[in-house]
């Protein structure tokens, strides 16, 4: 919310510097974000009146003659299209600093002086989106009612000499989104009484109300009343009124669109006005949107309506959005005689749901979902029939027609001093608090200890006893609070040893080279059950803020996917990433958090350079980044068995789920095809990873009785082995039944080699391994080698039917 210091002036007295003034409203509770000067950094801006005005030849320049106040009347040259005898503009003189600190100086435009220039609301520090249209490609010119003269600063008139704080406003402080809500939060910060005038309205119109007819659900509108304004002349708002708008952030219309923006600028309360013409049938029905219905919006936005959105329609067509955003079949336009006002209440949790799935929110929406001040509809709907009699020349209807009129109970909230003072541990007197609730406007009584409050409806967010606390806290000022230290059980400081673990995995992690990431627990449906050997029941939250946030993971490879493509977008196709968390599901009647690891790698293994190869990052590199995890952790790696298995999203022939001790712990592959090939970023990639459960891991580890030992003193035997078997056969099988057999000094084994091709029937395939023998206490013997290496044989030929090469 953007709050005027010149606006709050009309409800407060205020002779405080904005900036300390900022200050203190921050330390009271709202932050204010910054303090803008609009003029700060400009100078030499002034009201010129435009003289004469005559077209350069050839070009579309204007050589005109400007009154800024002196003797000689100043030659500017302009090429605007709206340039023209007559008006009043803005204008830098010589000397003149603008917006982004450019200098305006003498100069020559085809030949001819230019002493200054004249300005667009742009070029002064406007941003576009708040330029009146009819100047956005052009200069500004002062409305007609403006009262400047030539020569005086034109900082006043555009309202650029105020400041604008940006209040930063939490969703249960609402009541600040309007000018009184804030003059009644500053006065209670400053204790200046506060002057809001009520407003008494004299209807000079024929009554309306017999030949119109208003249908509201009352479950949709709890409150809704119209009135109608006649003879309406559309044309600009009166140059006050745009300015208010601009320094509150809101772009000027007309004079009957901008009237309902200051209205709900002035008391929180959105309004809408409709052409009176898109109600040809008199008739106006509040209900839900039906299924297929459709509406083009104020945006020009065609949207498909949702039969939980609350609309608003003649009885025959949807001619607005309720709360979100008008039709426009029902905009207000040139030629616009009679206008409908609307003012009311709408449920909010509907209109909040509306704005987020159609993708328009809008400030009238905003303020719907955070809540409404229910005294102010009736309210400001006379102070927008007022002004738009004043401002637009109509005449304001006989008769308001009420569609619906709930009341709310008055809030009274009892509580004690006593109270207050001990959860604040404060000793602050009755007068004091009674003094702060006069500040805050608040009917107090107190009687010895007990206190009464009678909460205004401007306040909804004051409930129950800890909120009076909360007011009295911060009005005290919470520097004025002593610090005292609290009286608890002394408690040790330090890790548990699943923490110790789980910080001890990530730093091996970390030295890998891989670099951390943090992803968002929610995500779809469809992603959270993915990357999952057996998919749990997932875990769905009630009101998701949208379809892709809709459920808890289950697994941690989705959110790195989706850091993958992210990268990958911007060209970053090197990845090394990792992430460390829970994943969260429903089993056993209960709810359940798991704690993971997973690792995505893409790319090269070196970067590219003249010391290496281009080795590209393969199934065996992530394997093998795996297992130096395992031994770095203290886990016996002939524990660990990788089976080719078919994991959702992973590729049906690169994917392995890793058991140990026969305990499904993980998995580790490559990304299926598909997922890549949808992805435009991942498209043609490569992408590996693994994903392991800790939950399992950390018992294996928490104890890894890691010891250290001499090098042996006597020398290993290193024996190759060749072996041709088929092509159904695994590595894995196959290290089996070596490490079966190798005898009590088989030290080492790897493999070296695995070729498919010519030389070799096409159902067979030829591993080749490095065996190491190492006997620590003594010299091996080739007859020892021997004999282990004749059982190898043996068994491989029995039992995989190998054939020994």
């Amino acid at each position: 919310m953007l709050v005027s210091y010149s606006w709050l002036k009309d409800f407060i007295d205020l002779d405080q510097d904005p900036k300390d003034l900022a200050e203190k409203i921050t330390r009271t509770g709202i932050e204010v974000a910054g303090v803008k000067h609009p003029e700060e950094g400009m100078k030499q801006l002034v009201v010129g009146h435009i003289i004469d005005c005559e077209p350069i030849a050839g070009t579309h320049l204007n050589l005109t003659h400007v009154d800024v106040g002196e003797d000689e009347p100043h030659q500017i040259v302009c090429g605007a299209p709206n340039v023209a005898a007559g008006e009043d503009v803005v204008v830098a003189l010589p000397g003149a600093r603008i917006a982004g600190n450019v200098k305006i100086k003498k100069s020559k435009l085809r030949g001819n002086e230019s002493n200054g220039m004249i300005c667009g609301l742009q070029e002064i520090g406007f941003p576009d989106n708040l330029v009146p249209e009819k100047y956005a490609k052009g200069i500004y010119v002062f409305p007609e009612d403006a009262d400047v003269k030539p020569g005086q600063s034109a900082f006043a008139p555009l309202g650029m000499d105020d400041y604008i704080f940006d209040f930063d406003i939490t969703p249960n402080r609402a009541d600040t989104l309007s000018m009184e809500g804030s003059a009644y939060e500053v006065g209670a910060i400053t204790d200046t009484p506060v002057k809001v005038e009520d407003i008494t309205l004299k209807e000079d119109g024929p009554d309306w109300t017999k030949d119109f007819t208003v249908d509201v659900d009352p479950e949709l509108a709890p409150k809704f009343y119209l009135r109608k304004i006649s003879n309406v002349k559309i044309g600009d708002s009166p140059l006050w009124l745009q300015r208010r708008l601009w320094n509150a952030g809101i772009r000027p219309i007309n004079n009957v669109v901008d009237v309902t923006n200051y209205i709900m600028l002035l008391t929180g309360q959105p309004m809408h006005s409709y052409d009176a013409r898109a109600f040809k049938t008199n008739k106006l029905v509040v209900r839900k949107a039906e299924k297929n219905e459709k509406l083009t919006l104020l945006n020009n936005k065609e949207v498909d309506l949702d039969p939980n959105d609350i609309v608003i329609t003649n009885g025959e067509e949807v001619v607005m959005m309720a709360g979100v955003m008008g039709g426009l079949n029902s905009e207000i336009e040139a030629d616009t005689t009679d206008v409908l006002l609307e003012s009311a209440i709408f449920d909010s949790t509907l209109i909040r749901k509306a704005a987020l799935r159609h993708a328009n929110r809008t400030e009238a929406s905003s303020r719907y979902e955070k809540g409404v001040n229910w005294d102010a509809t009736t309210r400001a709907l006379d102070m927008a029939a007022m002004l738009l009699r004043n401002d637009a020349s109509g005449k304001i209807n006989e008769g308001v027609i009420t569609g619906s009129s709930q009341k709310r109970q008055p809030v009274q909230i009892k509580t004690t001093i006593s109270y207050i003072n001990k959860v604040l541990g404060t000793d602050i007197s009755s007068t004091e608090i009674a003094a702060i609730f006069s500040r805050l406007n608040f009917k107090a009584e107190i009687n010895n200890d007990e206190l009464i409050v009678d909460v205004p409806a401007r306040r909804w967010d004051v409930a129950i006893p800890a909120d009076l606390v909360e007011e009295v806290g911060r009005l005290y000022g919470y520097d004025n609070i002593k610090s005292t230290q609290p009286v608890l059980a002394e408690t040790h400081g330090g890790y548990s040893k699943k923490e110790e673990a789980i910080r001890r995995i990530k730093n091996f992690v970390q030295g890998q080279g891989l670099i951390e990431a943090i992803s968002y627990s929610l995500t779809s449906l469809e992603k959270a059950i993915g990357f999952s050997q057996e998919p749990k029941k997932p875990v769905e939250v009630q009101m998701p803020l949208n379809s892709n946030r809709s459920t808890l993971r289950q697994n941690l490879m989705t959110g790195l996917v989706d850091a993958a493509s992210y990268n990958m977008a911007r060209k970053q196709n090197q990845l090394a990433i990792f992430e460390q968390g829970r994943v969260y599901d429903f089993e056993n009647n209960t709810y359940n958090e798991h704690e993971h690891l997973a690792a995505l790698y893409s790319g090269n293994v070196y970067f590219e350079n003249w010391q290496n190869n281009n080795e590209k990052i393969d199934f065996f590199y992530v394997k093998g980044q795996l297992t130096n995890l395992f031994l770095a952790l203290g886990i016996n790696t002939d524990d660990v068995e990788y089976k080719a298995e078919v994991i959702m999203y992973m590729h049906p022939t690169r994917t392995a789920g890793i058991y140990i001790k026969n305990k499904y712990v993980g998995m580790i592959g490559m990304l299926d095809r598909p997922v890549t090939q949808s992805n435009k970023a991942m498209k043609d990639s490569e992408i590996y990873g693994y994903e392991l459960n800790l939950d399992v891991i950390i018992p294996l580890i928490l104890n890894p009785h890691t010891t250290a030992q001499t090098a042996p003193k006597f020398p290993a035997v290193e024996r190759d082995l060749s072996i041709l078997v088929d092509q159904e056969v695994t590595n894995q099988a196959v290290e089996d039944v070596i490490k079966e057999n190798g005898g009590k000094y088989l030290h080492d084994l790897r493999i070296i080699d695995v070729y498919r091709g010519s030389h070799i029937a096409e159902d067979k395939k030829s591993f080749a391994y490095r065996l190491t023998f190492l006997n620590e206490n003594d010299t091996l013997t080739d007859t020892i080698v021997n004999e282990a290496i004749t059982s190898i044989d043996s068994s491989l030929e029995k039992q995989l039917k190998a054939e020994i090469r």
